[in-house]
């Protein structure tokens, strides 16, 4: 047997990966129902609505959308410019393959788990060469609480992506400061995936950064071409990344969004309090943020037991873990920072998603030679996968009233634009904006308006006999609209920020309005940039010159 299983060890690692994947993942039945939680202050819907309009876009032959035409009911949101749709597609594909809004939903998510798998074990190995190690702690980062919680109480799908790229940043981090630095080609990819799967993260993967410095400041000095490889991966990241922070800082510059002029929330209002985050903890509760019942004892366990781990980055990551604990905390002075950037996280406990994996790190090293036979490893993987289980069940039985049927889960609410409405224009009122009609609006002047059609960001009609009038048009006038098409008299499209941000134009005389949107300068030179950088890199990997 134990022969069959040597033979075998990749596809029976890839089968137990793929079981646990659907294990860990009770948010659908044979009975036609699926526990959702999307109605109860989560952006669930809304990233829902995000694939859903990704799907309906490529349909129209639009593969690369700014805007998601699917919100509001035709109205536009530029969530993608804000969050990129790249990480989204297999879900678009799924749904072109003829799968249902579940279908196509349940099977991503068991898709994030299989290759979170894959990436949390393939970084451990290639660093321990240990396969044990690796499986080990493929299974404590993968089935962890908080992820667990990310995905199926908070339906955070930008965190729960960044969670796929985690561990080779982790490992890029553990190159460039402990190892070889020539190997910083893993933190660029690393951190350019996160940086396309959620915005927020890489804010707090530059504080774990910061702190490995302070951490390693010596040896820096000493080597100071660790802090060039840095210097390297950062550069390249960002030149990989232009195609999404330019035309981010473009909308800043020419619109006030929600977003930057009335922020939903302080960072010094959410810290955790010690005795929830123990409670939270201790249960493993997943209606909670929490490190669960196996982080916790790690968190416990380090100060006693750290003294005995002699690899230096263990050792570090372990600490600067339970300092970002700390941080989740109430009893961090997050005060000092609600004016600052770091105000953006929102909430301190997203630290946890690095805390997991810095913690996973030390469990799966076991510097005290706990768990030196296999049989020991294998009790804490069942007991990983029984625990994820048991939290996700006793989830369902909490809150029974979240179960939706199919059908109900496949019906959209597209006016699901997330909790804080952050892409819409500061002056937009969402319960007025949603009774907007959908049909161009007379507000001024005489005119007679026929042949009305909209497909996607593609409004079009017929004027006859205008007198200055001035009419709202249905869609968001987000930067990068335009009615330049048009015939006639047609003046230059306008934000009417009186109608909820809804475009505006005056016409006279007679002829044909034809209003779309049209990828800025910036946005197409950004993606060159970033698409030309990309073949750079991937031509030096080929010819071996990096």
């Amino acid at each position: 047997m134990k022969k069959t299983f040597v033979q075998h060890k990749f596809l029976l690692t890839l089968l137990l990966f793929l079981f646990a994947s659907l294990a860990s993942i009770y948010l659908t039945g044979l009975d036609g129902h699926i526990w959702s939680f999307l109605d109860s202050g989560t952006d669930g819907r809304f990233h829902i609505v995000r694939m859903e309009g990704l799907y309906q876009s490529i349909k129209r032959g639009v593969f690369f959308p700014a805007v998601n035409m699917f919100f509001l009911d035709g109205f536009g949101y530029i969530s993608n410019i804000f969050y990129a749709d790249l990480w989204l597609y297999p879900v678009a594909l799924l749904r072109l393959a003829g799968l249902s809004v579940v279908q196509a939903f349940v099977s991503f998510y068991v898709f994030l788990n299989f290759v979170t798998f894959l990436t949390s074990f393939w970084s451990y190995y290639h660093v321990s060469r240990r396969y044990d190690r690796s499986l080990l702690f493929s299974f404590i980062y993968t089935l962890s609480t908080y992820r667990i919680y990310d995905m199926v109480r908070r339906f955070d799908i930008g965190e729960v992506l960044t969670m796929v790229f985690l561990p080779i940043v982790i490992l890029g981090v553990y190159e460039i400061f402990y190892a070889d630095e020539k190997k910083w080609l893993y933190l660029t990819l690393g951190m350019t995936a996160v940086i396309y799967a959620h915005a927020l993260s890489p804010v707090l993967i530059a504080v774990f950064i910061l702190l490995v410095i302070i951490f390693r400041i010596k040896i820096l000095l000493q080597q100071p071409k660790r802090i060039l490889s840095l210097v390297y991966a950062g550069l390249t990241s960002l030149m990989l990344s232009l195609a999404y922070f330019l035309p981010i800082i473009e909308q800043l510059k020419h619109t006030q969004f929600k977003l930057t002029y009335a922020p939903l929330i302080n960072v010094s209002q959410t810290g955790l309090t010690v005795d929830n985050f123990f409670h939270w903890s201790l249960l493993s509760d997943i209606y909670n943020p929490s490190l669960g019942i196996i982080g916790l004892l790690i968190a416990i366990l380090v100060p006693f037991t750290i003294w005995k781990v002699k690899n230096s980055a263990v050792r570090d990551f372990a600490i600067i873990g339970e300092i970002l604990l700390f941080m989740t905390t109430n009893l961090f002075p997050w005060k000092l920072f609600d004016k600052t950037p770091l105000n953006m996280i929102q909430f301190p406990w997203r630290f946890l998603m690095i805390i997991t994996i810095l913690f996973a790190i030390y469990l799966a090293y076991d510097g005290m030679d706990w768990f030196d036979q296999n049989w020991k490893k294998a009790i804490v993987i069942v007991a990983t996968v029984g625990i994820a289980m048991f939290s996700g069940q006793n989830l369902v039985k909490q809150h029974p009233d979240e179960v939706d049927s199919y059908q109900a889960f496949n019906k959209i609410d597209t006016n699901s634009i997330g909790v804080g409405e952050e892409y819409l224009p500061k002056d937009a009122d969402l319960a007025a904006l949603i009774k907007e009609p959908h049909t161009p609006q007379v507000k001024n002047g005489l005119v007679k308006i026929t042949d009305f059609k909209q497909s996607g960001s593609k409004v079009q009609f017929s004027f006859q006999n205008a007198k200055n009038a001035r009419i709202v048009v249905p869609i968001i006038d987000y930067y990068g609209y335009s009615a330049r098409d048009s015939t006639g008299k047609v003046s230059k499209l306008t934000m009417d920020k009186t109608a909820n941000g809804l475009g505006q134009i005056t016409v006279n005389g007679t002829g044909t309005v034809r209003i779309n949107y049209l990828k800025t300068p910036v946005q197409i030179v950004s993606k060159i940039i970033s698409i030309f950088s990309l073949a750079i890199l991937l031509l030096l990997l080929v010819w071996k010159k990096f």
